[in-house]
């Protein structure tokens, strides 16, 4: 059996899997793509200085959402708002 990435020493074979590299690296991107539209559908616009920080501003106050790597900070002074997008 044959692992989905690596190259792979065996029996004087060499196996170099670059699809799959390739597939691996553009997983990030189709995640935040996919991220980036729901948080979209729920009336955030992106930020002028950062794309992965997301603003709403609702009547209690504002939402930022910020994103660096793979954590996602969330702050407001809109308590209700942050509830209902932690849902």
């Amino acid at each position: 059996m044959v692992p989905s990435f690596g190259v792979i020493h065996d029996s004087g074979y060499v196996y170099k899997l670059n699809k799959e590299l390739y597939i691996l690296k553009q997983t990030p991107y189709a995640w935040f793509k996919k991220f980036s539209i729901v948080i979209f559908s729920l009336k955030f616009v992106y930020s002028s200085q950062n794309f992965a920080l997301f603003v709403k501003y609702t009547d209690s106050g504002c939402i930022i959402l910020s994103f660096y790597v793979d954590d996602m900070i969330i702050t407001s002074n809109d308590i209700n708002g942050i509830s209902v997008l932690k849902i």
